[in-house]
């Protein structure tokens, strides 16, 4: 049975790389997905999209105390802003980016016209564009969750130098982000869908997108001490999904890192 399980998976991913492209045109895989998105919610199709109170009120007290408040909160891959707009009643300037106009779009829809929240598209593999918004925000606070993980090794050095512009002299950097073992994690859930996976898993990669996870020693190499200060790490939380098939929330395996450019270091090699 656990054969015919990863056989289904492989041959779906396989599948989907070929139908999709390289799992590195992250851009495209998430303009597929979230266009691809009909209801969002505690009882929609997103997995990830569970009340802030299961997610981001949970960061907050991690992150907070190394805040220099006076910098604009920054959510990094908002999706359809669920967090950014959880984000906005503690923060006061939040923006929020990502690399998908129709996620963008359904963040603004979503969003109520009461909370002054900036929305931008913003793709972490084009410096330019990070350079162009420190230009226009200067130095920002990063929230940042669940992003890296689904970055291709190769893209991830490109994808920091990104960070460590936004985040200039001034800024402090949250990512929490699905551990190595979170596809292991979702193969032990019932799973109806083609690639045996729960199915709000299998709308991910079947529109292209390929988790790797994050492995907490890839902070030595990507966040060098020499460039970057660690100001707190840690291994023993989750990430809460919706109610999956299960008739449970997923509880996946995450680790976190809060960290801020070195030595006044801005990002752009200054």
């Amino acid at each position: 049975m656990e054969l015919v399980k990863s056989a289904r998976l492989l041959s779906n991913m396989l599948f989907y790389r070929f139908k999709w492209g390289h799992p590195g045109e992250v851009d495209r895989h998430w303009e597929n997905y979230w266009r691809s998105i009909k209801k969002t919610g505690r009882d929609g199709q997103v997995l990830w999209d569970n009340e802030p109170e299961r997610a981001s009120a949970e960061d907050i007290p991690r992150f907070r105390p190394h805040l220099d408040l006076s910098l604009p909160m920054l959510d990094f891959g908002c999706g359809n802003g669920r967090q950014t707009r959880y984000l906005a009643t503690h923060f006061d300037r939040v923006i929020a980016t990502d690399v998908s106009p129709s996620a963008i779009e359904k963040a603004r829809a979503e969003t109520p016209p009461g909370l002054k929240i900036e929305f931008r598209l913003l793709d972490a593999l084009k410096p330019a564009q990070a350079k162009a918004f420190h230009d226009e925000f200067g130095d920002v606070n990063v929230y940042m969750r669940t992003v890296m993980h689904v970055v291709q090794k190769e893209d991830r050095p490109k994808f920091v130098e990104t960070l460590s512009t936004l985040i200039g002299k001034r800024g402090t950097l949250y990512q929490i982000e699905l551990s190595l073992c979170a596809l292991d994690y979702f193969r032990t859930l019932p799973g109806n869908s083609p690639s045996g996976l729960p199915l709000h898993v299998h709308n991910v990669i079947r529109t292209g997108a390929t988790s790797v996870g994050f492995d907490p020693t890839e902070r030595f190499t990507l966040y060098p001490e020499s460039r970057f200060q660690v100001l707190a790490e840690g291994d023993d939380v989750t990430i809460n999904t919706l109610i999956l098939e299960h008739g449970e929330e997923g509880k996946v395996p995450a680790n976190y890192l809060i960290v801020r450019n070195r030595n006044g270091h801005n990002g752009n090699g200054a």
